[in-house]
């Protein structure tokens, strides 16, 4: 595959020149399925545990790699986040997974590029913050945690191109992600979300993932397949989706993995 844009590389020194980091890739994952073909395709693994979570580290393509699941929920993917940036000092951190669609022109296997989240469950309306307000700066609107914009952009190209030769990936949006502790399938719900908040898609860690990673000054994106409509429906089985999707996301993360220099 070939990509004309601005390597990946100059991004990833320029990273570890301003936070200190080593030209390293974090990718967070909720589930063992959503982080094992990209850990089955690394090489010269360590493992090391710390508080309960397995950090490994390798080669994956032409990048050095700090891979974790960090389990599902916001305050698992806050641990695991801030665990990974403590210890590995990573240039810059990918969360990949699944989510369901809020947008009604979204369809399964479609990929969902994260440019900006709000924690949709964070609630302190009953003493005047608007719904999704952290409590920080305006309180009349929900907080809104940003991506990086040259790590957007360059996970925006690579899922094109890989969808491109998939034969089951659809199109590529970059949209809103919104997280909470709740799994969403009812579409009144979804229309709620959609409405409050412009959200794209919904789940359960992205936002919080961010927001912790912005804290850090670490650069980050999320990568999310969506497993269902904004109806709620879906013809197959989740399960039987959730391999096809983390498989997507695997690929998408190994072609982005190739444009990086190697430090072996």
């Amino acid at each position: 595959m070939t990509m004309k844009d601005k390597s990946i590389g100059a991004a990833f020194c320029d990273a570890a020149a301003v936070i200190g980091g080593n030209d390293r890739l974090g990718v967070v994952c909720a589930m063992d399925v959503e982080m094992q073909d990209l850990l089955e395709q690394m090489r010269g693994v360590s493992v090391d545990e710390i508080y309960g979570f397995k950090f490994y580290e390798g080669i994956l393509e032409q990048t050095q790699v700090v891979l974790v699941r960090c389990g599902i929920g916001k305050v698992n993917a806050a641990r695991g986040t801030q665990l990974m940036i403590d210890k590995y000092r990573p240039s810059y951190i990918i969360n990949s997974g699944v989510a369901g669609a809020l947008n009604t022109e979204l369809r399964p296997m479609d990929i969902v590029v994260g440019k900006d989240f709000i924690q949709h469950d964070f609630d302190l309306s009953p003493i005047g913050y608007a719904k999704g307000c952290l409590a920080t700066g305006d309180r009349s609107k929900p907080t809104i945690t940003q991506a990086d914009s040259d790590m957007v952009k360059l996970l925006t190209d690579v899922s094109e191109a890989v969808a491109r030769e998939h034969e089951e990936a659809g199109k590529v949006l970059v949209g809103r992600i919104v997280s909470g502790d709740q799994f969403i399938n009812s579409p009144e719900v979804k229309a709620e979300l959609r409405d409050d908040f412009g959200g794209d898609a919904a789940e359960m860690e992205g936002a919080v993932l961010a927001y912790v990673a912005s804290c850090a000054n670490v650069p980050c994106a999320v990568l999310r397949v969506i497993s269902d409509m904004a109806d709620g429906t879906n013809n197959e089985s989740y399960d039987e989706f959730e391999k096809k999707a983390s498989k997507l996301s695997a690929e998408i993360i190994i072609e982005l993995a190739k444009l990086a220099p190697s430090n072996r």
